[in-house]
Parts: C-alpha cells; structure tokens; sequence
C-alpha cells in the first residue's frame, strides 16, 4: 500500500504509557474543526497540545526515512482523550489553507482498554476504492497522505488516547 503506511508497535508500550500521562498533564480542550477550533457536530473529544522534543524528532526520522515529500514545517503534537461516545466523523486533514500533506497518527492506548474507536480510512485508491480499518496495535504509528478521508469511529467502552501530527509541503 503506497499511500498509507503502518508501523506496528513502532512506539514501546512504556513509552506510550508515559505520552498519555504526559498528555493528561495538560489543560485538555474540547476539540474543533479549522484554525480557529470551531465547534463541530462532526467531532467529540478532548485535546491537548504537547511539546516533547524527542518524540517529534522520532516522528520526523520515520517519516523522512518512509517519503519523499517536500517537507516545509511540521505542526505540534496534538494529543487526543476519546471517552465514552466520542468519536471524529469521516474528514481529511489538508484543505486549501493548511497545506498539509502528511497526516501521522498515533495509537498510544492498549486495544484491550476501549471499544469502538476505530481509526477508518474512506475510498483508499491503492485498495480499489475499498475502506480500510488498521489494525489497533498500542503504539502502531500510522503515516497517510492529509488528502485522504478518514474517520475515528465512536467509543461504545473505556477510553482511547492517540497522538497526531501533520506535516506541510
């Protein structure tokens, strides 16, 4: 699959535990669409922004070693809590203002503490059109072009943390 790649369990599962704490250290925020954070009936979590030098050079190292992408700027870390009912209807992460071509996301909690909350990519065109759901391995990093539809499915049980990052090109 040449558009999205999938690098199971690239995050140790001590490290993503530390990640979540880190990110449950910050002021979380209910979550918006666009620049400006608007309220949407599209989406439902909490998110918080966090700044940790290591993880993103690691992020980056993956995607520079996997594509070859012109990358201008990387944007912060945003680190996402899913409850009970929370989801993120089908959207795309690049739009005419943004200009990101990368999406990256992380699975930072195990599978066994939620239900629901499936990360679905929509009409994939190297999967004839299919929609393709990855696996749900605790510190999988998943890496697709921002252009591709995409949607987290709502939580029916527990709580699901991920971590997101996009790239501009």
């Amino acid at each position: 699959m040449d558009d999205i790649k999938i690098f199971e369990g690239f995050i140790p599962e001590n490290a993503c535990e530390s990640i979540i704490q880190e990110g449950l250290s910050h002021p979380q925020i209910e979550a918006g669409t666009g620049q400006e954070n608007e309220s949407s009936r599209g989406r439902s979590t909490k998110v918080a922004f966090i700044d940790n030098v290591f993880l993103k050079s690691y992020i980056h190292e993956l995607v520079f070693a996997n594509y070859n992408h012109n990358i201008i700027e990387a944007e912060d870390l945003q680190f996402a809590t899913y409850k009970e009912g929370d989801f993120y209807g089908y959207h795309k992460d690049a739009d005419k203002h943004n200009k990101r071509v990368l999406s990256v996301s992380v699975l930072l909690s195990s599978p066994f503490d939620y239900e629901g909350g499936d990360l679905i990519f929509h009409k994939v065109p190297s999967l004839d059109f299919s929609d393709f759901s990855p696996p749900n391995f605790q510190g999988s990093v998943i890496v697709f072009p921002s252009n591709i539809y995409h949607q987290v499915t709502a939580i029916t049980k527990g709580t699901r943390h991920s971590l997101v990052q996009w790239f501009k090109g």
